[in-house]
Formats: C-alpha cells, sequence, structure tokens
C-alpha cells in the first residue's frame, strides 16, 4: 500500500520491473540498430568497389598510424601511385577471374531451384555492374582519364 509519497513494497518492484523492461528493449533496439548499420556500411564498401580503396586505406593508415595533416598529405602520392598499380594488376587479371565465374555459376544454377537461380543471377548481376564501375574508375586514373 502507498502512503500517497512513496510507493508501497509491491508498486515499488513494479516501477523497477518496468525500468529493466525499457532498458531491455533499449538495448535490443541498439543491437539491431548497430547491425543493420554494419550490413549498411558494409554493402556500401561493397558497392564502391575499387573506387573506395584508396579512401579506405588513407582512413585505416590515419587511424592505426595517428598520422596528422602534413604526414597524410606526403604518403598521398604514394597511395595514389600504389592504387594505380594495383588496380592495373587486377584488371589484367579480371577477364580470367570473370571467365571463372560465369563457370562457376552455370554449375551453380544446376543444382538450385528455379527461385534460387533466378536469386543467384540477380546476385551476379550486382556483381557485374560492380565490375563495371571498377573498370571505369581505373580508366578514370590512367593518363587522359577523367578523374
Amino acid at each position: 500500500m502507498s502512503n500517497g509519497l512513496y510507493p508501497g513494497r509491491g508498486e515499488y518492484w513494479r516501477v523497477w520491473g518496468g525500468v529493466a523492461v525499457v532498458f531491455l528493449c533499449g538495448l535490443l533496439v541498439g543491437i539491431i540498430a548497430t547491425d543493420a548499420y554494419q550490413d549498411n556500411r558494409q554493402q556500401k564498401r561493397w558497392e564502391q568497389g575499387l573506387a573506395g580503396l584508396k579512401q579506405r586505406a588513407m582512413q585505416h593508415l590515419t587511424s592505426e598510424l595517428h598520422l596528422s595533416t602534413e604526414q597524410r598529405q606526403a604518403i598521398e602520392p604514394t597511395m595514389r601511385q600504389a592504387e594505380g598499380e594495383l588496380l592495373r594488376l587486377r584488371m589484367a587479371h579480371q577477364p580470367r577471374v570473370e571467365e571463372i565465374l560465369a563457370r562457376t555459376i552455370k554449375d551453380l544454377k544446376t543444382k538450385l531451384s528455379a527461385e534460387q537461380q533466378s536469386t543467384l543471377d540477380e546476385v551476379y548481376r550486382k556483381l557485374q555492374r560492380r565490375w563495371d564501375t571498377d573498370r571505369e574508375y581505373v580508366r578514370g586514373l590512367q593518363p587522359g582519364g577523367h578523374e
């Protein structure tokens, strides 16, 4: 029973139980939102493809090495050159990668239902669009490109 100012013993536990439920709900929402955010972030990185490679490497180096603004500016040309070389190497091997993947997709489809085949086709189309974006990005890095 309550005297008006303070809750009684039963009411006291109900209040704290309510606080605990609200806290746990908030925790659950936070976990789900964080997971969704990380998934979205990973998807964006994947969609960026090669165009985001140097930026991600620079962010990682800046964070891990605690680079100053002057240091970031000093290593930028080295990173740009390495990026260009690595991307050209990657693109030189890209036709073989695409050939292997096309063969693999064809083989996988023989083991999948019609619905799964359709889903696989969509995943493969997204990958091909990313490759097209990557090729455009690499062309832009070459002398006379549009970077």
